[in-house]
């Protein structure tokens, strides 16, 4: 019968104490991130009149973020590209909430090479305490590469991309100015691998970077800005028409949960807790298999959105 050396046992009985402990800390975070109380009012202290500005806040899951961050006291600037809706949506804000006072910005973030200082000077003199970057989505879902354009791919790239991180520079002095500020990003499912999905994918894994290198930034120089980005899953909401259940909240649910979220302590994180165990699937799935679910539900899902645009025809 093979001896083991009592040294490999010891070795072997602290590698598994090692292990148990990791996993129970990482066990621990996870229940703590969602268990703990928010801590967003320490963007809008009593007495301080504090704004946050929702970007893509026209409907969906920005609207949602709109009518919470109300709910908890904040005024609201609405980002969007359509000035009437915008204005039938603020409209809608004041009758539930009367105290609130709402601005609305237009602009078109298909095209955001056009210099956005502009949007500093709109805020003006609002006490701005909490930028929102929730404007995202794809264009031309669930298409191959090569059957997209060259116009489809930078529309694609300027909306999730550029457009955040152009924003988030312009208005980071107001933030800076105004601290302790807050800034979100509104990240996807999406950010792991989603093939047909391939330019959307990696816009969102862009945002994901760029919420942990700003986070790390503002932690380097000593500044009072939390950076937190939200990792989304399926949501009813204006471009994704599905039935509310446990693991499809609703916009303004999604939203509620993401605000419950701030001063969690992580970067990035699931922003609803039955999406995070969704997202387990991206880790214990191995990965030729996962590509294959993957595949067979967002072809069902192409195939569910052009019968819908068939009947609307």
């Amino acid at each position: 019968m093979l001896q083991i050396p009592e040294e490999l046992k010891t070795a072997y009985t602290y590698i598994c104490a090692a292990s148990i402990c990791y996993l129970a800390v990482q066990v621990a975070r996870h229940f703590y991130c969602y268990l703990r109380p928010s801590s967003l009012s320490r963007y809008n202290p009593p007495g301080k009149d504090a704004w946050a500005l929702v970007t893509g806040a026209s409907d969906g899951i920005g609207f949602g973020f709109a009518q919470e961050l109300c709910k908890r006291g904040f005024n609201v600037f609405l980002h969007g590209r359509n000035h009437d809706k915008l204005l039938r949506k603020r409209d809608e804000l004041l009758a539930e909430f009367p105290s609130a006072k709402i601005r609305i910005i237009v602009f078109d973030a298909f095209k955001c090479s056009e210099d956005l200082s502009w949007i500093a000077q709109e805020i003006g003199d609002a006490r701005l305490t909490v930028l929102v970057n929730n404007a995202g989505g794809g264009v031309k879902p669930f298409e191959q590469l090569a059957e997209l354009t060259h116009e489809d791919v930078q529309a694609t790239i300027s909306l999730n991309s550029t457009f955040t991180a152009q924003i988030t520079r312009v208005l980071m002095p107001i933030l800076e100015k105004n601290s302790p500020s807050l800034i979100l990003t509104v990240s996807s499912a999406a950010a792991y691998v989603m093939p047909t999905l391939t330019i959307y994918s990696a816009s969102k894994g862009f945002v994901e970077s760029f919420t942990r290198s700003l986070q790390a930034e503002m932690t380097l120089d000593g500044k009072d800005v939390e950076v937190l980005g939200l990792r989304v899953g399926s949501t009813n909401s204006q471009g994704n028409d599905v039935a509310v259940g446990l693991f499809s909240p609703s916009s303004r649910t999604l939203a509620t949960a993401a605000l419950n979220r701030v001063g969690c302590g992580e970067s990035v994180v699931w922003a609803y807790w039955p999406h995070s165990l969704q997202g387990l699937s991206f880790h214990l799935i191995p990965g030729n298999m996962l590509i294959q679910i993957l595949g067979a539900r967002l072809r069902a899902m192409k195939r569910e959105a052009e019968a819908k645009r068939a009947k609307k025809r």
